[in-house]
C-alpha cells in the first residue's frame, strides 16, 4: 500500500504541522513501515518543512503541484488541478488500486477547483480521506460565495464540494464536526475522529529564570500571580475577555496575551484592547511574547496558570497541552470541542462555558450597557452575515425574536456581546468594586484557581497530563491512522454522488446560538 497526503501548501501553520506530526505518529507507532511509498503532495510552497533531517521524514518524498495551491498563488499556464494530480500520480507510479490519498482541508474554498478534481479522483477508483479542520461556512463567507458560484454553473453548489462514496470518508476533529455533518446528510460508516496529534513538550525554563526576565521586560512583580494566553490575539479569540479577567481578579494578578496579529485587519481590534486596558491601568499585558518580550516557552515556564479565552476553535489545542506545562488551564470551555477531551478522561473543571454578567447592575439597577444599541447593532451585524453568504433575509423576525428572550434574561454571557458592549462592562466593573465582586461570585467555580490562595491543582495537572500524551499523544495517533487507512483501503469502490443537504451545514454553522459579534467587529 502506498500513502499519498496532499494539502495545498506546506508554509507554516497548523495543517502543515498536523501533517508533520501525523508523519511522527507513523513512525513512532511503527506503522510507516507499513507502507510502500509515502509521498506529500503540495502546490509548491513548504517555508514549513523541516531543513534538518528527521527519522520519521526520511522516507517521505515530496512533489510540487503547483495548480494545487490556492489558486490566488496558482501561475497561469498551469493545467487544471485535476489534470495535473492524475499525471502525477500515474508518472510515480501510485494507482488507485495501491494508494489511498489522506487529503486536507479541501472545503475551504482556497482553490475552487479543487473539490471537482478529487471527486474525479474518486471517479477513477482512488479512496478518500478527506480531513476537515476548516469550514468555508464558519464566518469566510467569501470562499464559500466563490465555491457557490463556481459549482452552481453545474448546477451542484456545495453538493459536489462535499461528494460522498462508500470509498471516500471524512476525518473531523470533534464531535460538534461529525454532528453537524451528520445532521446534513452524511452517513455515520463515512465519518471518523482524527484529533490533532500532542507531541511530548519539551523541557521549559527555569521558573525563577523565567519570572526574572518577566519582571524587567514588563514589570510583573514576583507576588503577582502570572496569567499568560498563549495566542495571535486575533478577534476570535475574544481579548475583551481576558481584558475583563484582569478587571475581575480580586488578588494580584497579571494577565499577558503573548502575539499580536499580522492581518491588519485583526490587528485593529488588538490595538483597540491594548489601548483600552492601558487606559483603565489593567494588569493586563501586550505582545508578551514579540520581539522584546518572552520567549513562548520563557512565558508558559513563569505562567501560573494558562487561560483561554476563545470563543471558536476547530480543535482546540490548548485543551491538551496545557496541561504538559504543568499549568492548570482556566477561563473559556469550548463544550462542543471538548467533548471528546472529557470523554477521554480529561477533568476540565476549572473551566466554564459562559462568564456571566448581569444585564443590569444588581446593586443600583442600571443598564450595564446600552440594550438598545447592543440589539441594533447584533442584529445589523447577524443580517450583514446572512447577507455575505447569499442568505434569505425572511427569518430575521424569527432572530430578533430569540435576540429578545436572550436579553429578557437577568444575566448574559460576556462572549455574545458586541464590542462596545463589552467595553462598557469593564468600565462599570472598574469604577464599581461591588459589581466586581458579584460577577466573581456569579462565576465563583471558575475564578476559584485566583480567589483562593492556597488552592492546590497539582492532582487534576498530573492526571490530564497522561491523559493527553496517552490518548492523544503519537503513540496513539499513529495505531489510530494505521487502523483507518486499512479499513478504507477495504472499502469497495462505488458510485459518487453529491451531498443533497449540504446547505444543511452553513444554517447550522450561522445559527444565532453560535453567532459571537466580537469575530467580526474591528472595533
Amino acid at each position: 500500500m502506498n500513502l499519498a497526503i496532499v494539502h495545498h501548501h506546506l508554509n507554516r501553520g497548523g495543517v502543515t504541522q498536523v501533517i508533520l506530526n501525523h508523519l511522527r505518529s507513523l513512525h513512532e507507532s511503527g506503522a510507516g513501515e507499513k507502507y510502500e511509498r509515502i509521498v506529500v503532495f503540495y502546490g509548491g510552497r513548504a517555508s514549513g518543512w523541516p531543513t534538518q533531517k528527521e527519522p520519521a521524514l526520511a522516507r517521505v518524498e515530496l512533489e510540487a503541484i503547483p495548480s494545487i495551491d490556492y489558486d490566488t498563488e496558482v501561475p497561469p499556464d498551469q493545467p487544471p488541478p485535476y489534470d495535473a494530480m492524475a499525471e502525477a500520480l500515474r508518472r510515480l507510479e501510485l494507482s488507485p488500486e495501491s494508494t489511498l490519498l489522506h487529503v486536507h482541508n479541501h472545503t475551504l474554498g482556497k482553490n475552487v477547483a479543487w473539490p471537482a478534481a478529487l471527486r474525479q479522483l474518486a471517479c477513477d477508483g482512488y479512496r478518500l480521506l478527506l480531513q476537515l479542520h476548516d469550514f468555508a461556512e464558519d464566518f469566510r463567507p467569501e470562499n464559500y460565495r466563490r465555491q457557490v458560484a463556481y459549482y452552481q454553473d453545474q448546477q451542484s453548489g456545495m453538493q459536489e464540494v462535499y461528494f460522498q462514496a462508500s470509498h471516500v470518508q471524512y476525518a473531523v476533529l470533534n464531535s460538534r464536526d461529525r454532528a453537524i455533518l451528520r445532521q446534513a446528510g452524511v452517513e455515520e460508516n463515512r465519518l471518523t475522529w482524527l484529533p490533532n496529534p500532542v507531541p511530548a513538550f519539551p523541557p521549559l525554563p527555569h521558573y525563577a529564570d523565567a519570572r526574572k526576565k518577566l519582571r524587567e521586560k514588563f514589570k510583573v512583580s514576583e507576588q503577582d500571580r502570572y496569567v499568560v494566553y498563549p495566542v495571535r490575539g486575533i478577534r476570535r479569540k475574544n481579548v475583551g475577555e481576558l481584558v475583563l479577567w484582569s478587571a475581575l481578579c480580586p488578588r494580584p494578578a497579571t494577565f499577558g496575551i503573548t502575539l499580536a496579529p499580522v492581518n491588519p485587519a485583526e490587528l485593529t481590534s488588538y490595538e483597540m484592547w491594548k489601548a483600552f486596558a492601558q487606559e483603565k491601568n489593567l494588569p493586563c499585558k501586550f505582545d508578551v511574547g514579540g520581539e522584546e518580550g518572552l520567549t513562548f516557552h520563557e512565558n508558559l515556564a513563569a505562567a501560573d496558570a494558562i487561560i483561554n479565552t476563545s470563543v471558536a476553535e476547530g480543535f482546540g489545542l490548548v485543551f491538551l497541552e496545557a496541561w504538559l506545562t504543568e499549568n492548570l488551564l482556566i477561563g473559556r470551555d469550548l463544550p462542543e470541542i471538548s467533548a471528546d477531551f472529557k470523554a477521554a478522561g480529561l477533568r476540565l473543571d476549572s473551566l466554564t462555558p459562559a462568564i456571566w454578567i448581569p444585564v443590569r447592575s444588581p446593586i443600583s439597577g442600571c443598564e450595564l450597557f446600552s440594550l438598545a444599541n447592543y440589539r441594533q447593532r447584533l442584529i445589523e451585524l447577524y443580517r450583514d452575515v446572512l447577507s455575505d453568504f447569499g442568505q434569505d433575509l425572511s427569518e430575521m423576525t424569527t432572530v430578533e425574536q430569540q435576540l429578545d428572550q436572550r436579553l429578557s434574561e437577568e444575566w448574559i454571557d460576556f462572549a455574545f456581546l458586541t464590542t462596545a458592549a463589552q467595553r462598557e462592562v469593564i468600565d462599570s466593573v472598574v469604577r464599581d468594586k461591588d459589581l466586581a465582586e458579584a460577577i466573581v461570585d456569579a462565576n465563583e467555580q471558575v475564578m476559584r484557581p485566583l480567589i483562593q490562595p492556597n488552592a492546590n491543582f497539582d492532582a487534576t495537572i498530573e492526571a490530564n497530563a497522561k491523559v493527553v500524551l496517552s490518548r492523544f499523544g503519537l503513540q496513539d495517533t499513529g495505531e489510530r491512522l494505521r487502523d483507518q487507512y486499512a479499513r478504507l483501503m477495504q472499502q469497495a469502490v462505488g458510485p459518487v454522488s453529491g451531498l443533497e443537504s449540504a446547505g444543511s451545514i452553513l444554517r447550522q454553522f450561522v445559527a444565532l446560538t453560535r453567532f459571537h459579534p466580537v469575530r467580526l467587529e474591528s472595533s
